[in-house]
Formats: C-alpha cells, sequence, structure tokens
C-alpha cells in the first residue's frame, strides 16, 4: 500500500509539503549548502528513489546533517518510515540550531505516526516542542499521536486554545473532539466536531468522527449517513476502511454503544 506521505508528496502543492515537512533547513557542517537541500527536497514528489540516491551522494561529499535529513524524508516516502523516524530522531538531538531541530523532530514524530507508533510520535513531538515552545504544529502532531496513545488529556491541554490558523482549525477541532470522546465528554466532543464540520463538510476524518459520536448519542441514523458519506468520498482511504468497520458492527449490534 502506498504510504500516505508518498500521496501527500505526489498529490500536495509544493508550499504545502514544504510547510508540513520540510520546514527549515537542518543544521549543517559549514560546507552544505541550502541550494542542496532544496534540489533534494524537490525531487521527492515525483522520484523519491532519486532524492535518496542525491542525499547519499551529497552526504559522501560532506553534506552533514541536511544530507542525512533529506535522505530520511526519501524513506517515509519509500515506505521506510521506522528507519526515517531512528535517524530524524537523531538528527533533532544533535548539537545545532534549536528551531531547525525542533522542525525535525517534528518531521520524526510524523514518521513515527506512519509507522503506526503513535507512542514514540508522542515522544518525538513533545522533544521538539522543548526546543520551540507553543509551536501550533508540533502541538497539533503531539495531540494527534496523544489520542492515539492514551494521553487524550494532554492532546486537549496542546490544542486548547485552538490554534490560530485558519488552515489547522479544522483538522484540530477534529483531533480535540476525539481527545474528549475518549475522556467522556461527549458534549464537548459533539461541539467540536460540529464546528469541524461546518468549516470542512465533505473532511472525511471530520465526517468519521461525527458519525462515532453521533452513535454514543444514540443517533444511529446520523452515524450510519456520516460513515457512508466517507465511504463515498474516498472509498480507498483509512477513513473509509474504518467506516465500513463501524457500519459492520452497527449492523450487527445496532444496540451497541
Amino acid at each position: 500500500m502506498t504510504s500516505s506521505f508518498l500521496r501527500a508528496v505526489r498529490h500536495g502543492s509544493a508550499p504545502a509539503l514544504l510547510a508540513g515537512w520540510f520546514v527549515a533547513a537542518a543544521p549543517g557542517d559549514g560546507r552544505a549548502r541550502a541550494p542542496d537541500l532544496a534540489a533534494c527536497l524537490a525531487r521527492l514528489p515525483d522520484d523519491p528513489d532519486g532524492a535518496r540516491d542525491y542525499a547519499t551522494a551529497w552526504r559522501a561529499r560532506g553534506g552533514g546533517a541536511q544530507a542525512a535529513r533529506c535522505g530520511a524524508l526519501a524513506l517515509v516516502a519509500l515506505g521506510d518510515p521506522r528507519d526515517a523516524a531512528i535517524e530524524l530522531d537523531s538528527l533533532a538531538h544533535a548539537p545545532g540550531d534549536p528551531a531547525a531541530r525542533a522542525d525535525i523532530a517534528g518531521e520524526a514524530a510524523r514518521a513515527w505516526q506512519e509507522d503506526g507508533d503513535p507512542a514514540r510520535a508522542f515522544d518525538s513531538a513533545g522533544y521538539g516542542l522543548t526546543l520551540r515552545p507553543d509551536d501550533p504544529g508540533l502541538r497539533m502532531v503531539r495531540a494527534r499521536a496523544g489520542v492515539e496513545s492514551g494521553h487524550a488529556a494532554q492532546a486537549v491541554a496542546d490544542l486548547s486554545p485552538l490554534p490560530a490558523r485558519a488552515d489547522m482549525l479544522a483538522q484540530a477541532l477534529v483531533v480535540r473532539a476525539s481527545a474528549y470522546r475518549r475522556l467522556g465528554r461527549i458534549d464537548l466532543a459533539r461541539a467540536d466536531i460540529d464546528a469541524a464540520v461546518g468549516r470542512a463538510p465533505q473532511d472525511v476524518a471530520a465526517l468519521l468522527e461525527r458519525g462515532i459520536v453521533r452513535q454514543r448519542q444514540g443517533d444511529l441514523t446520523g452515524a450510519r449517513s456520516d460513515w457512508e458519506q466517507v465511504k463515498a468520498l474516498a472509498p480507498d482511504s483509512r477513513q473509509a476502511d474504518m467506516a465500513r468497520q463501524d457500519l459492520a458492527v452497527l449492523e450487527a449490534d445496532p444496540d451497541a454503544p
């Protein structure tokens, strides 16, 4: 299965990708040049193998941490997020500019998420926040990992108040709604998820979560409608797989909470 990272690389816009994964240049050894990093990262959308080879050759000629960083991100795109996360964590803990290391810690956290290890993602994002406290992107990453690793209360704290950035708000509402649901605060979960769907009515993560909240509130018709919409909007997505599972459970035991 193609990784969600590689799908994002292939189908996302360059500015969005740079904002999400490649925010700042990693600390270098004085010989690495920013244009080399840009050239390496530019290969990722269409040629992750080429990006990995570029990073390997660049590292051999003294590319240092920047070359290692691009090589690690290429590994994520090529379906090896675990090795990438280990490399990125090492780079984040190495001496250098704290702001750049915070960005790399965020990349490590996303790689751990891609590998299905939210506990380590939570730790990596938390380390990034020690370098750059209150960074909204790192708080979002830690909150999502926290929801998945038993730290729902911390996820709520990370997203309260909600981020000011409009492009992050709907996503933050979905994550916080999921955290509230896990804490048993269904009223607050419903308020957040309704706001999220209102901002992004075709967002499959929001619709999936609203279906779960509606089921918890006894609105089985509404839950079924949301999950069917998820399947229709993104039939090959992870959210659609989860919606199918929820629908199967609902059909097998309509009275289950």
